[in-house]
């Protein structure tokens, strides 16, 4: 069953000396999406120069007081991620989308992750 699996690039802030726990507030922080969009994913992926590094649980996504432009002139404000757990790599991953404004939503055939307790 295909599941929305968000992916951000941390091309602009990742230093390849960072350990997971270290790259994880780069994650979180403020992305170009809507928060519909992103809570509709239940796991995120972080990419360095299109490759994956690392995938967490996704528990929620909230606007942040960050904002981006519209191509109309308007903004809209950014959106933060809260991360869970690390996850394991799955080679599904490895299929880096084409990322817009740094993030992209895609639709793999991996298994749903189950609820937290």
């Amino acid at each position: 069953m295909p599941v929305p699996v968000l992916f951000v690039s941390l091309n602009q802030t990742y230093d390849p000396s960072q350990s997971i726990p270290e790259i994880e507030p780069w994650v979180e922080r403020a992305w170009a999406l809507t928060v519909t969009k992103a809570s509709s994913c239940d796991r995120v992926i972080a990419v360095f120069q299109g490759m994956p590094l690392a995938a967490w649980r996704l528990r929620g996504a909230f606007a942040t007081d960050e904002t981006y432009n519209l191509s109309d002139g308007s903004t809209r404000p950014r959106v933060g991620l809260s991360l869970g757990d690390p996850l394991p790599m799955q080679k599904s991953y490895l299929e880096v989308p084409a990322l817009r404004r740094g993030v992209a939503v895609v639709e793999l055939d991996v298994a749903p992750l189950a609820p937290e307790r």
